[in-house]
């Protein structure tokens, strides 16, 4: 096969997403703007951290008997991020083969980790991130961690500066018929008012091809095994 006709890139798209409340209030309150983002419960309660969840369909490779090797992963995003009356925040995205947990996810973060990493003894102890998963599910992942921007006085809408961004995933070829996405807007206090998420385009670049009959097999598998632990 041609190399041009086994290059793919796969992609899914974000949407942007704007929420607001009241600084006493323990949840977002006006979501009418949230665009499919979902309030993240903490032990039963709603919360402040949104997430949201889509899958890239590969069942069309899946039934040609083909592997995906990924290259690499990009993250496009919007021109800002808002946030009013908070300390900063964490926007997090992770491509799985395996489904994913978004109250998990925050857990893992709270405690600097996150899926594919080792958890905390804490949350294990507790039960909590029960699902932390094999690295080699976690295909890619990136975290933006963003900062009141304090040149700006005063800052009244919130204007937000990326200061440290950092990827993680293992890139591992995978043979499932579906890829699981999360995205979660993660704030590092409470008092906020509003935050606004911009627009995001995960873009995967890689090959498709069909691989060895006997390491195809084993790869699903391997696959199938792991979805069924989640």
């Amino acid at each position: 096969m041609d190399e041009s006709d086994r290059n793919r890139t796969l992609s899914i798209e974000i949407p942007s997403m704007t929420v607001a409340k009241l600084a006493g209030e323990p949840t977002w309150t006006t979501l009418t703007q949230a665009n499919g983002w979902q309030v993240v419960e903490a032990l039963g309660l709603p919360g402040t951290v949104m997430s949201w969840s889509g899958t890239i369909d590969l069942s069309g490779y899946a039934r040609d008997y083909k592997t995906f090797y990924p290259a690499g992963g990009v993250i496009q995003q919007g021109p800002y991020v808002l946030e009013t009356g908070g300390g900063g925040l964490v926007l997090y995205t992770v491509v799985s083969s395996t489904p994913l947990n978004p109250e998990n996810i925050q857990w893992q973060l709270a405690m600097n980790g996150g899926p594919g990493f080792l958890n905390s003894g804490v949350l294990s102890g507790a039960g909590l991130g029960s699902d932390q998963q094999n690295p080699t599910t976690i295909m890619f992942a990136e975290s933006q961690l963003f900062v009141p921007n304090v040149n700006i006085q005063p800052n009244t809408f919130g204007v937000q500066q990326p200061l440290s961004r950092n990827q993680s995933g293992s890139l591992e070829p995978t043979a499932s018929d579906t890829l699981y996405v999360v995205s979660l807007y993660y704030p590092l206090e409470q008092g906020m008012t509003g935050a606004v998420i911009p627009a995001q385009r995960v873009i995967l670049p890689g090959t498709m091809d069909q691989e060895p009959e006997l390491e195809y097999m084993m790869r699903l598998s391997r696959s199938i095994e792991l979805a069924n632990q989640v």
